[in-house]
């Protein structure tokens, strides 16, 4: 039988930032467990620990293998699912992960409609929306997203799902349009990394119509937002200064 505090605390173990101990006591764990259903959960554990080690190949691996041992009406398989998705996300395997969700979503629509499997539901969805949009798809987003506004949704997924239909929208040359939903956005719980984003958008927008001092403005709200440590910090603080430069060159070039 598996001895599942001691499951709990290797998954502790992983979340503390330790993923390559965590793995290898999984991988033990793994070795005692006979049960099939036991062996898929700490393998979905085992596939953690080899994504957080962007060792992506070897987490497809152990999520197809937890999914293979689960039965199709396993309460765990959506689950189970959506790790494997989210690991070809990582892998930049986009029409792979997006297709994967679909089918998710179509194949377990009955479960994904009852009790706790709700909320869980519309995580996929936001995900696959977040997909769609990287790939340069705007209508199935929005009607994704129109279907979710419906629901009684936390304010947290509004507000994401707000930044997603301000990008679907823009995707679609709607610019009002998606200043509005970026702003709606910011306005709510937004996680962070996205209100970042939503700012430089904004003030994306606002540099293509001239309007340099307002898309400063939004510009330096997205580099003071900006995880310091990350890439999009460099790109905010570059359109900083190209909006500095267009204000400028502005000013320099306006009648007397």
């Amino acid at each position: 039988m598996t001895d599942w505090n001691r499951f709990r605390e290797i998954q502790d173990l992983r979340e503390s930032g330790r993923p390559a101990e965590a793995l290898a006591q999984f991988q033990s764990l793994r070795e005692a467990a006979t049960d099939a259903a036991d062996i898929s959960s700490i393998l979905l554990g085992v596939s953690l620990c080899y994504s957080d080690l962007r060792r992506y190949d070897e987490a497809a691996s152990a999520a197809s293998e937890a999914i293979r041992l689960l039965p199709e009406d396993s309460p765990s398989r959506p689950y189970a699912e959506f790790s494997l998705a989210v690991i070809h996300e990582k892998q930049s395997k986009l029409e792979v992960s997006a297709q994967e969700l679909r089918t998710l979503l179509k194949v377990h629509a009955e479960l994904l409609s009852t009790g706790d499997h709700i909320e869980f539901r519309r995580g996929i969805q936001l995900r696959l929306i977040a997909d769609l949009i990287v790939l340069g798809h705007a209508l199935e987003p929005l009607s994704i997203a129109d279907g979710l506004k419906r629901e009684d949704i936390s304010p947290e997924e509004r507000a994401e799902l707000s930044y997603r239909e301000a990008n679907a929208q823009a995707l679609l040359g709607r610019n009002d349009q998606a200043v509005k939903l970026f702003r709606e956005a910011v306005s709510g719980p937004l996680e962070r990394s996205l209100a970042a984003r939503s700012h430089f958008h904004i003030g994306e927008i606002l540099y293509d119509r001239s309007e340099f001092s307002e898309a400063l403005d939004e510009f330096k709200q997205a580099e003071e937002l900006a995880d310091g440590r990350g890439p999009d910090r460099k790109l905010f603080a570059d359109w900083v200064n190209h909006s500095k430069l267009a204000l400028s060159t502005n000013s320099e070039g306006a009648p007397p």
